[in-house]
């Protein structure tokens, strides 16, 4: 049996809280890998092919590996694929989570925090039921508006008010099942899901890892807009995210389901218990990605809404800070960043990508560039793992062993 089958079938033993035993050795490498929305054979291949894997299904002693969130949710309902995303998608994360916390850093994002936030008490019928009724009004949204807009408020909005809007259930949260949110609820009150991790590139430099990037709104949100240390900041953030599952920790010890917060650095998507009219999509720290306001289709009133915005303008990444995301794969950055790249620049799949902002220039490249210093630095990692062939192609970022904090 091959170190990926070994993996496949530990990550399927694992039960929600399980714990491998801790071996310490001295970290000889350290990576990051871009989120993991895929097949559980196609993520443990990745890892294989890097040289990561032991030969008892789980990391080489020596490891050390930092999942950038979005563990849940590839493929959609349209394609007939949520099957194997409601297995597999549980399973790695619990594997992940099982290691010490010496060797895998776990970040959450927005499709983890999702199962606690926008589908915080939802069931499964109900969400099967929802998302059923969105295929079918997604169906004649453009060939029969009026329709559309009739049946979305009479029959979504009435029969549905604890569940978010029509693209949520159908596409992006389509493999949702109850034992996805006990797993999350059950790693937010171990503390093993954080939002973001500080650690060294190989070049020595101090990198802030989140799971979509922090602009100058979150710095300023947090009381620190003139903050630039990756260590400082994702302290900082650390702190949020345990006062917020401290603020519900009561209730889900006693098996109550409620909503975890973390307004107003990133909102929730509205569901019509929340009045908000249109049900609008959630916005902010864990679901924004860079884009360019004047590209043609821009839709800035839903974009940039001020208390949930989903894209951000590149010169708001804070200069000085060298950070690394996921959440946004190559195809949709060449579609958005179109003036900031090159011309004969491709809709291909790549791990990592540069965006960087030095004064009022903007440039979007492939490949890992070293910034120059007071550059705003975004590097982008998020291989669209779902959509990959060959997970010999897929990049891992490489940091320095033994600076992850």
């Amino acid at each position: 049996m091959d170190r990926v089958a070994r993996a496949l079938g530990l990550a399927a033993e694992l039960s929600d809280g399980d714990r491998l035993a801790d071996r310490p050795e001295t970290p000889r490498r350290a990576v990051a890998i871009g989120d993991p929305q895929a097949h559980a054979a196609k993520i443990f291949a990745v890892l294989d092919h890097h040289g990561l894997l032991g030969d008892d299904g789980r990391l080489r002693d020596d490891v050390q590996l930092v999942s950038i969130g979005d563990h849940f949710d590839f493929g959609t309902r349209a394609q007939g694929t949520t099957a194997a995303a409601r297995l597999d998608g549980p399973r790695v994360l619990r594997w992940l989570c099982a290691h010490p916390p010496a060797q895998t850093t776990v970040l959450i994002g927005n499709h983890d925090s999702a199962r606690v936030m926008e589908l915080a008490t939802v069931t499964e019928a109900r969400f099967d039921a929802a998302a059923a009724l969105a295929g079918e009004l997604l169906a004649i949204r453009d060939s029969d508006p009026a329709q559309f807009a009739a049946r979305f408020a009479g029959e979504y909005m009435v029969g549905f008010p604890e569940v978010p809007t029509l693209g949520v259930v159908h596409r992006d949260f389509s493999a949702f099942t109850v034992a996805q949110r006990a797993l999350i609820v059950a790693e937010l009150l171990a503390g093993r899901l954080q939002l973001a991790a500080a650690a060294r590139a190989l070049a020595g430099g101090e990198l802030l890892l989140t799971h979509a990037g922090v602009t100058a709104r979150e710095l300023a949100l947090l009381g620190v807009p003139d903050e630039r240390a990756p260590p400082m900041l994702a302290g900082t953030l650390a702190a949020v995210l345990a006062a917020a599952v401290d603020a519900v920790r009561p209730a889900w010890t006693a098996g109550t389901a409620v909503a975890l917060s973390l307004e107003p650095l990133h909102l929730p998507g509205a569901t019509a218990a929340d009045g908000l009219g249109g049900l609008p999509e959630g916005g902010g720290m864990l679901y924004h990605r860079p884009s360019d306001p004047d590209r043609p289709g821009a839709d800035r009133s839903w974009e940039r809404e001020v208390t949930r915005p989903r894209r951000f303008h590149p010169r708001t990444l804070p200069a000085g800070l060298v950070q690394v995301a996921g959440h946004t794969g190559h195809p949709k950055c060449v579609a958005e960043l179109v003036r900031w790249r090159d011309a004969t620049m491709e809709e291909t799949l790549s791990g990592q990508r540069t965006l960087r902002v030095s004064g009022a220039a903007v440039r979007y490249e492939l490949g890992v560039t070293v910034p120059a210093p007071g550059d705003a630095v975004l590097y982008m990692i998020d291989p669209s793992l779902h959509r990959v062939v060959d997970p010999s192609t897929v990049e891992l970022f490489e940091l320095a062993p033994g600076t992850i904090d």
